[in-house]
């Protein structure tokens, strides 16, 4: 008898345990699965946040290059090339879509970190190309004001050396 429950305390024991042990794996699991869907969201959220930081940086470029137009329009200056309306008013209507839907703000300290950083750049970049090509503009027409002065000298010098070459040939040809 003792035997027997000797035997008998030991399975239960070797039982508790193993229920034990099982019970621990269901909860790894369920923790394995947690930790999974939180990755999920936490990429998820990722992903929208780098959309939405693109959308601003094309919003705040469009901008720019808005105001940088209507300064153009002010100074004077053609502010459109043809068939330039028509995608500026395009990309208005893009614009003003993004921001309708654009209800979700998180991140934006990060998001206007990012977009002045490169929004910056590239600006300036496009100032010092247009800076540029107003020189060369300049220059250009400078040339050819020189060319048309230059011709015009060229042309009145002409003209006022022929009748003294003429007079000199007469005069020459009658003395003789």
């Amino acid at each position: 008898m003792k035997n027997k429950l000797m035997t008998i305390s030991a399975l239960s024991l070797v039982s508790v345990f193993f229920l034990a042990v099982s019970v621990k794996a269901e909860d790894a699991v369920k923790e394995q699965d947690k930790l999974q869907t939180q990755d999920k969201l936490q990429t998820q959220d990722k992903l929208q946040t780098q959309d939405q930081v693109r959308e601003q940086a094309e919003l705040q470029t469009q901008d720019k290059l808005q105001t940088k137009d209507q300064l153009r329009l002010k100074d004077g200056q053609k502010a459109e090339k043809p068939g330039e309306g028509e995608k500026n008013a395009l990309k208005e209507q893009e614009r003003t879509r993004l921001m309708k839907g654009a209800g979700n703000a998180k991140g934006e300290a990060l998001r206007e970190k990012t977009e002045n950083a490169g929004e910056e750049k590239a600006l300036k970049n496009q100032e010092k190309t247009g800076d540029k090509n107003e020189k060369a503009l300049k220059k250009q027409e400078r040339k050819q004001e020189k060319k048309q002065l230059r011709k015009k000298e060229h042309s009145a010098g002409n003209r006022g050396s022929r009748p003294e070459g003429r007079g000199q040939g007469r005069g020459a040809g009658k003395r003789n």
